[in-house]
């Protein structure tokens, strides 16, 4: 019997699988940004309405006004409630790690650009599973073919995932960070330990979540790999080399971290010089950069899953 691929092995065999695909890459992004170009176009004219009735005012002060901001936002509705100061570079990143472990309900109005985004990655992790599993390109009608292929099967898992994190936060987060949390806060006696109790509880719930999206992740693998119930082989492969998952989940999660507080730091403390257009390319570079960590995540899980199921056959 061949050894199975290493965690390692199989991060560095996802890096070279993207990295052999730029023009899919690239196609990903685009795409992507197409679906917000609506919704990006909504809040903009929204904006422009608002600034047309302000006076100018002087870039060399400042380059953004904000009593106009705070007044906008006190009468802002739907979709242009969510123009917050969160939504401007690294403090995206950090607001959205907050909803996520806070457990913080996303806005009425995003809600539609929540489900269509679910719809458009079903389709796009299809294509780009598909050019994974070839392991050589496979065209533009060739993408389009197996997105279409796997799009109901992909909505049916990412719908699967999203009531099961929904129904851990109404359980276990409102457990957790509700009468666990003061009753552990209770018995500490410094700010320090508070603090401690609470990334503990933080770190027990995030590991429940990370356990969900890993359960699809490999039921995607699993639908394009073979025949079968997409989520049976996906727990069965997840218990069968669980330190091997995890082992690639926290290396991939490293990258992205290491990346994230690069991103962050040159953000906070490069002061003016990284301000303007050149803010806006550092910042779309990091989200390019972070869609091909997510791909190459992917195409990670693809390789360690077949290559334990080929070494399992023989």
């Amino acid at each position: 019997m061949r050894s199975v691929l290493s965690p390692a092995r199989a991060l560095v065999a996802g890096i070279v699988d993207v990295l052999k695909a730029p023009s899919m890459l690239a196609a990903i992004a685009i795409l992507t940004l197409i679906v917000v170009l609506p919704f990006a176009a909504v809040l903009n004219s929204e904006l422009q309405a608002s600034l047309s009735v302000q006076p100018h005012v002087t870039l060399a002060e400042t380059e953004i006004d904000p009593e106009w901001w705070m007044e906008f936002r006190d009468h802002a509705r739907g979709l242009a409630a969510t123009f917050t100061p969160a939504v401007l570079g690294f403090a995206a990143t950090l607001d959205g790690l907050s909803a996520v472990l806070d457990g913080k309900s996303p806005p009425i109005a995003i809600l539609a650009p929540l489900v269509i985004s679910m719809i458009v990655w079903a389709f796009i992790w299809g294509g780009a599973l598909q050019r994974f599993q070839q392991r050589s390109a496979i065209g533009v009608r060739g993408f389009i073919r197996a997105g279409f292929q796997q799009l109901v099967s992909f909505i049916a898992i990412a719908v699967a995932a999203a009531l099961v994190n929904v129904i851990l936060y109404l359980t276990v987060h409102r457990l957790l960070f509700g009468p666990v949390h003061t009753a552990l806060v209770a018995m500490t006696s410094t700010e320090r330990d508070a603090f401690l109790v609470r990334v503990v509880l933080y770190a027990i719930f995030f590991s429940l979540i990370a356990l969900v999206s890993l359960v699809a992740d490999y039921a995607r693998v699993a639908a394009v790999s073979g025949r079968g119930n997409p989520f049976a082989r996906s727990l069965s492969f997840i218990r069968g080399r669980i330190s091997a998952v995890i082992a690639l989940y926290v290396m991939t999660g490293a990258i992205f971290v290491i990346v994230t507080v690069a991103y962050g730091t040159l953000e906070i403390y490069g002061g003016s010089q990284v301000g303007g257009w050149r803010a806006i390319a550092i910042g779309q570079a990091y989200v390019l950069v972070r869609l091909a960590i997510r791909l190459t995540f992917a195409a990670s899980e693809l390789r360690l899953f077949n290559a334990n199921h080929t070494a399992a056959a023989q």
